[in-house]
């Protein structure tokens, strides 16, 4: 839950309500959560999360009027808490009720059809929140590659360092597939994949896919960092041979890796022809493969 790491446990009861009332589809009843956490404890930190949440819970309904209503407060309660670096720091739910906030405005025009509109918003964005923390800036990535990613050249990179064999440039594969997988060794879902993809990993390399898993630094330790995720990739995920597994602070923004697992499917000629931020059965995943070998 990306709230957890913003407020403590003790503060995080109405904004779960409202989030299971969410998660049903009962966006009146979640609406009614956040109204008596308002007159009962303000407009706090959990109050702004909670806007956030109906606007991402009123978009998922398509509910465009209260979206926007709910994006536009929570934006302008982020913000008047943003005003230093160090505040995006410091107030962290502030920040994720702001990039929750942009990606619900880019989801609304691209759901009224103007999808060039939301991506000028979004690069805008991006330009305007330079030096916001990685992660909202990843967010707004992902967004704009929900959007507009799939059916263009896939995206290059360049990796800082790798585990095993260095990650070659994208067209160096070209005409061969390539399958990427985005991760981080801490994440609970990608190590709920891993059995999954090793055995997608074993059936299609054979036949000429290439995997990579990007990943990237988090702590300032990198050399104590790299041999933890080395020592967990092994473990984990399987042999390094068979997958290249490259540090990149480039490739997890530029592909919105801001959620892990996140897919990327490219086919022969470089082109994307899937983004995924969610994880994938084994079915499915075998399913989109099969599609880029045809």
């Amino acid at each position: 839950m990306v709230f957890a790491a913003c407020l403590p446990a003790q503060q995080m009861e109405d904004v779960r309500s409202l989030r299971l009332k969410l998660s049903a589809g009962d966006l009146p009843s979640a609406e009614s959560v956040l109204e008596v956490h308002r007159a009962a404890k303000g407009e706090d930190a959990e109050y702004l999360m909670g806007l956030a949440w109906l606007a991402r819970g009123a978009a998922l309904v398509g509910d465009w009027a209260a979206a926007s209503t709910y994006a536009e407060r929570a934006s302008g309660l982020a913000l008047a808490q943003l005003k230093t670096p160090a505040d995006y720091e410091s107030h962290r739910e502030a920040v994720y009720a702001l990039g929750t906030a942009l990606e619900v405005k880019a989801q609304q025009m691209a759901a009224s059809g103007q999808q060039a509109k939301a991506l000028r918003f979004l690069e805008g964005s991006l330009k305007t929140y330079s030096v916001a923390p990685f992660g909202l800036r990843a967010r707004l990535w992902k967004r704009w590659n929900q959007i507009g990613l799939v059916g263009t050249k896939a995206p290059a990179f360049v990796s800082e360092d790798a585990l095993g064999a260095a990650m070659p440039a994208l067209d160096e594969w070209r005409g061969q597939p390539v399958v990427l997988f985005f991760w981080a060794e801490w994440c609970g879902d990608c190590k709920a994949q891993a059995e999954d993809f090793r055995r997608v990993v074993g059936r299609y390399e054979p036949k000429g896919v290439h995997f990579a898993a990007p990943t990237r630094f988090y702590t300032a330790d990198r050399a104590a960092e790299k041999k933890r995720v080395e020592e967990i990739w092994r473990s984990v995920y399987g042999p390094l041979p068979l997958v290249r597994v490259p540090f990149s602070d480039a490739a997890m923004l530029r592909y919105g890796a801001s959620a892990t697992p996140t897919f990327v499917l490219i086919d022969g000629k470089g082109t994307v022809r899937l983004y995924s931020p969610t994880r994938m059965t084994e079915e499915r995943l075998s399913r989109e493969i099969e599609k880029l070998l045809r």
